[in-house]
């Protein structure tokens, strides 16, 4: 099992859509796949698809240890993409926020929940996040058992406050490895891409951020590196959200000079999940037989 935050501490940088067809992707490939909503404030994940089950309970249930996870039909939700299910964001007043940092294994008690049985069945578990600094985003990204996807749009006062939220938290996390608590590593995914020379100059100034390790001093410890793999700013994706599809059935083929849909979310799967990309492969091939 594979468990993949998707993190930025800001928010509109377009964490929920790169978490729901990144996972309708894997899905898709034949991969048993757990969507978590964990964005309380704006729970788009939990809406982007159609539910064929919608379960009673969910993530403030998951994280109050109030479920009983013996009987999985009370906290998964099963969406209508086969091999794709959901655990929803039901924290409207923001509740889990408080009682996750007054509890004493709060930012690890999604850590440890997830190693219940229930969810050991599953090959990746994707966690959205909200777009801001707290102890719900340090308790997803402390979830992670290898990497954690981190959405920059490549604009530089977008970029700058990437590092400096997201180095700023995994600095102050830092001590937890004295416990034996890893860090994952940073996998950045540049979103909404253009062709402009200003996007270019930012996304090379990142470039050179990262390679050099300049964007912290303890860089050793918080490894960081830039996807090669870039989201245009494209319809597709705002039509996917609209439909509830993702992307990659919808655009197969294009005359653009970027990627389709398809072949852009193949390159992403590939990149993160190198294990998986002969099934990657045969997906991409099979043309849009789901649609």
């Amino acid at each position: 099992m594979i468990i993949l935050p998707v993190v930025s501490t800001k928010g509109g940088e377009g964490k929920s859509t790169k978490a729901a067809n990144l996972a309708g992707f894997l899905a898709d490939a034949g991969l048993k796949t757990l969507l978590i909503d964990g964005d309380y404030a704006q729970p788009t994940a939990s809406s982007i698809y159609a539910l064929k089950y919608e379960a009673p309970y969910g993530l403030f249930e998951l994280l109050m240890q109030s479920v009983d996870l013996n009987q999985p039909h009370q906290i998964i939700s099963r969406t209508v993409i086969d091999n794709l299910d959901l655990i929803i964001s039901n924290d409207p007043l923001g509740q889990l926020k408080t009682a996750m940092l007054h509890a004493t294994d709060g930012r690890l008690r999604l850590r440890n929940v997830l190693q219940h049985p229930l969810f050991q069945d599953y090959d990746v578990i994707i966690i959205d996040s909200q777009g801001a600094r707290s102890v719900m985003l340090e308790l997803i990204l402390l979830a992670g058992t290898e990497s954690a996807l981190g959405i920059v749009v490549p604009v530089l006062p977008d970029v700058r406050e990437f590092l400096r939220g997201t180095i700023t938290m995994m600095e102050q996390l830092l001590p937890l490895t004295s416990y034996g608590i890893y860090l994952p590593k940073i996998l950045i995914l540049i979103n909404r891409m253009n062709y402009t020379t200003l996007a270019k100059e930012t996304l090379d100034s990142l470039n050179e951020i990262i390679s050099q390790g300049k964007y912290s001093e303890r860089s050793a410890d918080l490894p960081i590196f830039v996807l090669k793999t870039q989201i245009y700013d494209l319809d597709i994706y705002k039509r996917g959200h609209a439909v509830g599809q993702p992307v990659h059935r919808l655009e197969r083929n294009t005359s653009r000079k970027s990627d389709s849909a398809a072949k852009t979310m193949h390159d992403l799967a590939c990149e993160i999940f190198p294990q998986w990309q002969s099934r990657f492969r045969v997906l991409l091939a099979k043309g849009a037989a789901h649609v």
